[in-house]
């Protein structure tokens, strides 16, 4: 009795970070529907949060701009809980692997222990677990608006998932 005391009790009050949760998809790509394209358009990585409010409630939080290939993000306020990061890769660029996270942003994400959001310029969104390092397409080209100019295989094929390892693998011989 007391074991199944002690789980009801880890269960009902365990963080609410629950590894791409319908609610939480939805909700980035409703966001990046439209980030996405206005990140293109003036060619900046557009960045941020989805929080979980004070009362709950998934939430996108401040959105940041950077610059081509960059972008910092805005701490949340007190008391909401960082769900996940999330980013764009502006417009296609040449000499880029625009249509993957990128080492930095994965490992960024695990670095701080939170899973991530990637939309690229070919439309493709990314989950990044950020506990393991595993990517995979959530939905793939032009599921979210994408770069006309867009070579969507330029630096090869685009698996639909990817360990780490095989991210630095790809990565090292380009």
């Amino acid at each position: 009795m007391r074991i199944f005391l002690m789980f009801c009790i880890a269960l009902f009050t365990a963080p609410a970070a629950i590894a791409q949760s319908e609610a939480e998809a939805v909700l980035v790509q409703a966001m990046f529907r439209s980030v996405n394209a206005q990140s293109i358009t003036y060619d900046r990585e557009v960045c941020g949060h989805v929080l979980r409010s004070p009362a709950g409630r998934l939430e996108i939080g401040k959105v940041s701009w950077g610059g081509p290939a960059s972008c910092a993000m805005t701490p949340p306020a007190a008391g909401y809980q960082v769900v996940s990061s999330w980013h764009t890769h502006a417009a296609w660029a040449e000499g880029y692997d625009n249509e993957l996270p990128s080492l930095i942003d994965v490992e960024g994400d695990m670095a701080l222990g939170i899973d991530g959001w990637l939309a690229t310029p070919g439309g493709r969104l990314w989950f990044i677990d950020g506990q393991s390092g595993e990517i995979h397409q959530y939905c793939g080209p032009e599921c979210l608006p994408a770069d006309p100019n867009a070579q969507m295989d330029a630096r090869g094929p685009v698996d639909k998932h990817y360990t780490l390892s095989e991210l630095r693998a790809r990565f090292a011989s380009r």
